[in-house]
């Protein structure tokens, strides 16, 4: 890890600087960055200059992720080669937002059930559940949970631009003091232990949700199955609503094999797709 840092420092010639342009990178980010930190600085005075450069750096990319997360992902899904990826990157982070603002509401329904016979609170609006519920997620200073992933949540989560950047930008500063304090007490002895652990985490948390996400898929398709009568009738109902997502025509195709069996396809059409409506085998 030392080898990498020196790389880094000798590459920008300035440490602040190059903490700044490391914290702008995906998966590095500034929790990272604040690890590399920890082989530069000794005194509390860098270490905490050298965290707002981690802030300042990370906070480059809030706004134009919750901006532009979701049109890139929707033009990405309708190119032939991105679709597929398109797709899984957009449920994957769908489920994130939702499960960042649920959790949330049920801490605030707990908090709300154990103080009965207490004075009534007025309850919170959805769009502060959810700034809470963003904030909380940045704020844990875990990889994985930075400003890349908490932006492209929040542009998700269906609330103002300003509250979403808000809350990524507040969980940041708390997750970058929480690791910059530990960085500061640990013996610099530990100090490559320490990043060689945090980037384990890093990939340990990555396979889980990979795998945590592929069971909550497979158990959501099964549950959407049980509503139709037969798998076909699931699919054609799938594939109407992408279709409609997409702003596209659902085209039927209907041939006749060799044996004489008849075949209908179902799908999309560049072609017609670009073509007036009018079709009476457009469904």
């Amino acid at each position: 890890m030392t080898e990498i840092i020196e790389f880094f420092r000798n590459t920008i010639g300035n440490d602040y600087l190059t903490l700044y342009i490391i914290s702008i990178i995906p998966i590095i980010e500034l929790r990272g960055a604040i690890v590399f930190m920890t082989g530069m600085f000794s005194t509390a005075r860098e270490m905490i200059a050298g965290m707002f450069c981690c802030v300042a750096g990370s906070t480059t990319v809030i706004l134009p992720l919750i901006l532009l997360v979701r049109p890139i992902i929707r033009r990405m899904k309708r190119s032939k080669w991105f679709s597929k990826i398109a797709k899984s990157l957009e449920s994957s982070l769908a489920d994130r937002a939702e499960s960042a603002y649920s959790e949330e509401n049920e801490k605030l329904k707990a908090q709300t059930a154990g103080s009965k016979g207490k004075r009534k609170r007025k309850p919170l609006s959805t769009d502060t559940k959810k700034f809470l519920g963003l904030f909380a997620f940045v704020a844990v200073p875990l990889p994985m949970t930075g400003a890349w992933t908490g932006s492209c949540i929040g542009s998700f989560l269906e609330f103002p631009v300003w509250k979403a950047a808000l809350a990524v930008f507040f969980g940041n500063i708390v997750a970058g003091g929480i690791l910059t304090t530990i960085a500061y007490f640990m013996p610099q002895q530990y100090a490559d232990l320490f990043m060689y652990g945090f980037v384990i985490l890093a990939v340990a948390i990555a396979v889980t949700l990979y795998f945590t996400r592929a069971k909550k898929a497979e158990k959501r398709r099964k549950e959407e199955l049980a509503k139709y009568n037969d798998k076909n009738e699931y699919e054609l109902d799938k594939l109407r609503k992408e279709a409609s997502e997409n702003g596209e025509l659902l085209i039927k195709k209907e041939y006749i094999d060799e044996n004489g069996d008849k075949h209908i396809i179902i799908g999309r059409d560049e072609r017609r797709n670009t073509q007036a409506i009018g079709d009476e085998n457009v469904i």
